[in-house]
């Protein structure tokens, strides 16, 4: 029986069981990473609490200090390990690709924890460890949609000297904004119509680099 105002222990789910048989030390990463991940999205950063984190593990809380010893790295580790965990997407076309990107950003948004880690990056900012988090989070997801343009134009589907922080921007911007900002769905179609629309500016050179200044 768990102690009054306990979070219970978290299910097993991919993340903490896999498709393959792991090591105690692995499954014992896997169960802290996801009760952080849950616990941030219930609590917020500022009353998460490690004893919390390691009720509904079921980890002790000496061995989680022992491999993150503060809660800014336990958080951090926590919020790479759900972000990495999705495959980057390969299906043949950048549209394809940005689609899937867009798709799977309005599920987790949608879910109980992601809203509330949105909800925590948005309101808990003010906190140099949750706005250096919020960097760190962004700098790793441009990086992963990045690689989806530079793909792109290897295929020859965007321009060479194409912006991709500007078609990022663009793409994903609006979608948060309509997702996050106005708390309105979005569709498949809508996102498909929004890509198609930067992607087809991109591809009549609305889209280029700026021109470096002459010395």
């Amino acid at each position: 029986m768990h102690r009054a105002n306990t979070p219970p222990p978290v299910p097993r789910t991919r993340r903490t069981e896999g498709t393959r048989v792991r090591g105690r030390a692995e499954r014992v990463v896997a169960a802290v990473l996801t009760a952080t991940h849950e616990e941030l999205g219930r609590v917020g950063y500022g009353a998460l609490r490690v004893e919390d984190v390691a009720a509904r593990s079921g980890v002790n809380k000496t061995t989680i200090y022992r491999r993150w010893p503060t809660k800014a790295e336990l958080v951090a580790a926590s919020l790479r390990a759900a972000n990495e965990e999705q495959e980057q997407p390969d299906t043949g076309t950048l549209r394809g690709d940005l689609l899937v990107v867009v798709m799977r950003t309005v599920r987790t948004c949608k879910t109980p924890t992601g809203r509330g880690i949105v909800r925590m990056l948005q309101t808990e900012r003010a906190d140099p460890e949750v706005e250096a988090l919020s960097r760190s989070l962004r700098d790793r997801r441009w990086q992963r949609n990045r690689a989806l343009l530079e793909r792109g134009i290897t295929r020859g589907e965007l321009p060479a000297d194409v912006n991709p922080e500007l078609l990022l921007d663009l793409i994903l911007g609006g979608i948060y904004a309509r997702l996050i900002h106005r708390g309105e769905d979005i569709r498949e179609d809508y996102a498909a119509a929004a890509i198609d629309t930067v992607l087809a500016g991109a591809r009549a050179g609305a889209a280029r680099l700026p021109n470096e200044p002459q010395q």
